[in-house]
């Protein structure tokens, strides 16, 4: 009979039969009994389902929080989706390199092309070292007058000085480097220098006797020529030659100058208001004097009215004192010997009485009661020496009167030869003359006054005051007492003694 077939009861008693067919089996169970046997059996599968659950609990992840209580142990991933361990991850992260620059590399990096590096990649060392190759090293002395051996980046310093240095090159300084450019198997200059850069680190200022750095010469030592050790430019020789040479002009428009060594060149003389006086500086202070030549120029034409005079302080010109410029435009040039001063060109001629000089006429007196000048010269002391002079001689007459009648020569302010009778002259001739002689310690002065050739009055001034440095006037002079015109000077002739 099929369980289907079977009647179905609505209600039932604990002591109820159950019939229970498996397979083809039929059992008879009561109700209480059946009952009793699935409670147990429930609770033991709730209890199994517990205990399920608690080690579920224990051994997987809570989805809402997902925390292990304790070590997960997995082994190593085989497939792509499959989970992996720290150790797993670590391991094959270990070399990599993070973006915040914080890795630490610790094993070698390899590269597809070893030199092709951008600006801010990492470089092998092998890269680095060839770099640095190239750099300088460590300095090591220099052991002999020769170029080492060396590679590119080797330092040699040299702890001597060798004028020559290696056979053939440069003077080379104690403290100067020898820096390596190409490997160079060393030698001398002419095979190795090319391969090496010499580095001057002991700079000293170059003289004749010692090389080194040249400065630019200053104004003040080309004014005095006296450095050694600096350089003359183009520019500066040209600054130079312009003004301070012989071709340097100075304009001097007054009284008095004294020139200094600086003044070299021309001077050029304005003497249109005053005579002029220019006094050389003394050929002893001269810084140089072989440098030094002055040429002094009447620039305006003027010497012929008012004259130049040249002296030294402490020096000669031509064995004077002093020399004159008294012709217009005249020029002197001057150099000297280290002591004196010459003349070496003289664009008039020297005004020195070299012949005789002679005046002719009739003149007389215009004036009574007072001395009037008749002939007159104007006379250069400085052109004589010891034991030279002059002599200046005049002839006139007197008119035929009982008048006193006074004549005098007159040599600077000096009256040297006068008639000294009281008697006065009537209509009588005279001729009257003085020499002039310079001597070691005074000058002397001696001449004669005659009337008709008779009677000569001698006058001797044995110690005439005279600048022999200096220009002075000589002439005749007539003092007619009572008529304007009683004295008359006819020829006068002035004739140097050398």
């Amino acid at each position: 009979m099929k369980i289907s077939n079977l009647p179905k009861a609505t209600r039932s008693k604990s002591s109820d039969l159950l019939t229970i067919v498996q397979g083809n089996a039929t059992k008879v169970i009561s109700v209480n009994d059946f009952t009793n046997d699935i409670t147990s059996n429930l609770s033991k599968l709730s209890k199994e389902l517990q205990t399920i659950r608690t080690e579920l609990f224990k051994q997987s992840l809570n989805k809402n929080n997902p925390v292990l209580s304790k070590n997960l142990k997995i082994p190593n991933p085989k497939s792509p989706k499959d989970a992996t361990t720290k150790l797993y991850v670590d391991n094959q992260v270990l070399h990599t390199v993070k973006v915040d620059g914080t890795s630490k590399i610790t094993a070698p990096l390899t590269y597809d092309n070893k030199f092709s590096f951008e600006a801010h990649d990492l470089v092998s060392k092998e890269y680095a070292d060839a770099l640095l190759d190239q750099t300088l090293k460590t300095v090591k002395g220099l052991t002999s007058n020769a170029y080492p051996k060396a590679a590119p980046g080797d330092m040699f310093i040299s702890n001597v000085e060798y004028d020559v240095f290696a056979g053939d090159g440069p003077a080379l300084q104690r403290g100067d480097i020898l820096i390596c450019l190409q490997d160079s198997e060393g030698g001398t200059h002419g095979s190795s220098s090319s391969q090496f850069a010499i580095v001057n680190t002991n700079v000293v200022l170059a003289t004749e006797q010692a090389a080194g750095i040249l400065k630019i010469a200053s104004d003040k030592e080309l004014e005095d020529y006296s450095s050694d050790a600096s350089a003359v430019t183009p520019k500066k020789l040209k600054d130079v030659l312009l003004s301070n040479s012989i071709y340097n002009r100075k304009l001097v428009n007054v009284s008095a100058y004294t020139a200094v060594e600086f003044d070299k060149g021309i001077l050029a003389i304005d003497n249109r208001r005053s005579a002029s006086t220019i006094t050389l500086p003394a050929v002893q202070s001269l810084l140089h004097p072989s440098l030094f030549k002055m040429t002094i120029k009447d620039e305006f034409g003027q010497a012929d009215l008012r004259d130049i005079t040249i002296k030294s302080s402490g020096s000669t010109i031509d064995g004077k004192r002093q020399i004159i410029l008294s012709n217009k435009y005249q020029a002197v040039t001057l150099y000297n010997d280290g002591l004196n001063y010459y003349i070496e060109n003289n664009t008039h001629a020297e005004d020195e009485l070299t012949q005789v000089l002679s005046q002719a006429g009739k003149v007389a007196t215009t004036t009574a009661g007072a001395d009037n000048t008749l002939f007159e010269f104007n006379l250069d002391l400085s052109q004589f020496d010891v034991n030279e002079g002059f002599s200046f001689e005049v002839a006139g007459t007197t008119v035929g009167n009982s008048n006193n009648k006074t004549i005098k020569l007159v040599v600077g302010s000096t009256t040297t030869v006068t008639n000294a009778t009281t008697a006065a002259p009537n209509n009588k001739p005279y001729t009257a003359k003085v020499t002039v002689l310079k001597g070691n310690q005074f000058s002397m002065a001696f001449g004669h006054i005659t009337f008709d050739g008779v009677a000569p009055d001698i006058y001797i001034a044995t110690n005439l005051s005279l600048d022999w440095d200096s220009r002075i006037d000589i002439g005749v002079v007539g003092n007619p007492a009572t008529a304007a015109n009683d004295i008359t000077a006819i020829s006068a002739i002035l004739t140097p003694i050398k």
